[in-house]
């Protein structure tokens, strides 16, 4: 495909990202009232909270789509109109994903300048490993030591103590990114995304099978509630959005499965050293072998 992103399908990027995105909105909507109006209505921020969520997701569109605009009319000298320089690869996709996924406690100015760096070396090493994945956890360690911890819970949640039961975590009160915890409209998206093919959907339900099925039994063992343990952390959201990076995921049918597989399991192995990047580890480690994967699952298709 055109601009070196290599994508195994006749879709245009710009038609991909664009539908992803549209199927996106209620979920960014959601976050935007759970994380900004909300707060501010009941008094837990002030006007530059009520509109902060609004701003990472603006942010990373615009840095993605800067990102794209620098390397290819001043390092490529690419002479396309502009249509199709900021739809040259997925970077604008992938910025507004990583603001999703990032808690509204996060820095403005390290969400900023991490994901204009780690896009734009993405831009340059071809986008060899999942650069949201990677993103996120340089975005958390220096969240963790700059300012003293990184948390999902807003000025909301940490107001008092919550007893949430299935249905809570099914509308989005439990605890994630800026625009992933309502689990309802994930699913809706992951239909539309489906319906539309523009969606690795094998990797997001081999993976989220996995997920449930280890944490089922560890909370059964451990007397847990299961929707704590998967339903918190974006762990869906990734299964969903993130794991499925047309770039950097398998392509082949039982490679997608493998990939999804292979991510859940690492999922659950990091969960007990650290929650919150587990999904993000996972799909950094399992997405530097989705080649190898799929050369394995043709070998073993055409034998």
């Amino acid at each position: 495909m055109k601009n070196n992103v290599y994508v195994r399908s006749k879709k245009s990027i710009a038609s991909m990202s664009i539908t992803r995105i549209i199927l996106l909105i209620p979920l960014i909507i959601f976050g935007l009232y759970k994380n900004g109006v909300y707060l501010y209505l009941n008094k837990y921020t002030n006007i530059g909270g009520l509109f902060k969520p609004m701003m990472f997701i603006i942010l990373g569109a615009l840095i993605g789509a800067l990102v794209n605009i620098i390397y290819e009319y001043i390092f490529k000298r690419n002479k396309d109109n502009i249509i199709s320089v900021l739809f040259s690869s997925f970077h604008i996709e992938y910025g507004i994903l990583l603001a999703c996924i990032t808690s509204i406690n996060t820095n403005v100015f390290v969400f900023m300048s991490v994901v204009f760096i780690m896009l734009f070396i993405s831009k340059i090493l071809k986008n060899r490993i999942n650069i949201m994945s990677i993103t996120f956890i340089v975005i958390y360690f220096i969240q963790q030591q700059l300012f003293g911890g990184y948390t999902y819970l807003n000025a909301y949640d940490t107001s008092r103590v919550f007893s949430l039961d299935f249905m809570d975590f099914m509308i989005g009160r439990g605890y994630g990114g800026i625009a992933t915890t309502h689990i309802i409209l994930l699913i809706i998206a992951l239909i539309g995304i489906t319906v539309t093919n523009n969606n690795k959907s094998n990797i997001s339900i081999s993976s989220a099978i996995t997920i449930f099925l280890l944490f089922g039994i560890y909370s059964i063992a451990n007397h847990m509630d299961i929707g704590k343990l998967i339903l918190n952390n974006s762990y869906m959201f990734a299964c969903v959005y993130i794991m499925t990076d047309y770039v950097t995921s398998s392509y082949t049918k039982n490679g997608e499965i493998i990939f999804g597989v292979l991510c859940g399991l690492l999922t659950f192995g990091f969960y007990f050293i650290n929650p919150i990047i587990a999904p993000y580890i996972a799909i950094t480690i399992v997405s530097l072998f989705n080649n190898l994967i799929d050369r394995l699952c043709n070998k073993t298709t055409y034998k």
